[in-house]
C-alpha cells in the first residue's frame, strides 16, 4: 500500500515537472533541429521539413457559392458534384438557391 502511494506521488511530481519544463523542452528540440539542419546544409544534403506538405495543402479552391478562395485541406466537397464550398453555410445557401431556381423555372 505504501509503495502504491509513493508511486502515485512520484508520478504526479514527474507529470507536474514535465508540464513546467515543456516550453524549455520544445525550445531545446528546435535548437537541436536548427543545428542538425545547418550541419546538413554544410554537407550539401537536402533538408527535410518538420511537416511534410503535399501539393494539396498549398492548393487553393474557389467556393462555388461566394467565390472565396479556400485551402484544399479546409474546402468542403460533395461526392456527387465537382463544386467545392468554403463552409457549410455556403453549401446550404447554394442548395437553397438551386432549389428555388428549380421551383421557379
Amino acid at each position: 500500500m505504501k509503495f502504491f502511494v509513493i508511486l502515485i506521488l512520484l508520478s504526479l511530481f514527474i507529470t507536474l515537472l514535465y508540464f513546467r519544463l515543456r516550453p524549455y523542452i520544445k525550445m531545446a528540440r528546435r535548437m537541436f533541429g536548427i543545428a542538425r539542419d545547418v550541419r546538413q546544409m554544410s554537407r550539401n544534403e537536402p533538408v527535410q521539413p518538420l511537416r511534410s506538405e503535399t501539393a494539396t495543402d498549398n492548393k487553393l479552391l474557389r467556393c462555388a457559392a461566394c467565390g472565396i478562395w479556400t485551402p484544399a485541406s479546409r474546402a468542403i466537397k460533395l461526392r456527387s458534384s465537382p463544386a467545392t464550398y468554403c463552409s457549410h453555410a455556403c453549401m446550404e445557401a447554394s442548395a437553397a438557391g438551386s432549389s428555388k431556381r428549380k421551383t421557379v423555372g
